[in-house]
């Protein structure tokens, strides 16, 4: 069975832009107006490595969030920040390609099934995060790495 690096944080702010998660040309077309407007009205970022955030619960145009990690929330007509509260993260390391193809099924059932955590929602939504750091080398190299970061709340230890 697959275990996660767990730690807990902070709060943490993400400064980007909302799309869509499908079709995948729609996520292209996020990176290239992102960039556009980042290139020409650059903010501080808290981490040099971009980041994806999928939210599985919001409408369409919603449902997929690209830009980077700040340290505040930064206030651009351009770009929105999101605040993820203080929470536990489980941080998975997994294969972009089999990621791609059929997510990974020990990752996701150990998210679900775990018992003394449960799934944090952003604004509603289940959410995940992707980031592409020092040991992705290209999604069709095998020895490629990326971390999929999923928000957690400790279950409460009372009965009810």
């Amino acid at each position: 069975m697959v275990q996660p690096k767990i730690i807990k944080m902070d709060k943490r702010y993400f400064t980007g832009m909302f799309g869509s998660i499908f079709p995948t040309k729609e996520q292209g077309k996020l990176h290239k107006k992102f960039n556009e407007y980042y290139n020409s009205k650059p903010y501080e970022k808290s981490d040099k490595y971009n980041c994806h955030i999928y939210l599985w619960n919001m409408p369409k145009n919603k449902n997929f969030f690209f830009g980077y990690e700040t340290s505040s929330i930064i206030n651009d007509s351009d770009f929105t920040t999101i605040e993820i509260p203080a929470c536990v993260w489980a941080i998975f390391e997994v294969s972009p390609a089999k990621w791609w193809v059929s997510g990974d099924k020990e990752v996701e059932g150990w998210v679900k099934k775990n018992k003394e955590y449960n799934w944090l929602k952003y604004d509603g939504s289940k959410c995940q995060l992707e980031y592409y750091k020092e040991k992705f080398v290209g999604a069709d190299n095998p020895d490629s790495l990326m971390e999929v970061w999923y928000p957690l709340n400790e279950k409460s230890n009372t009965a009810v």
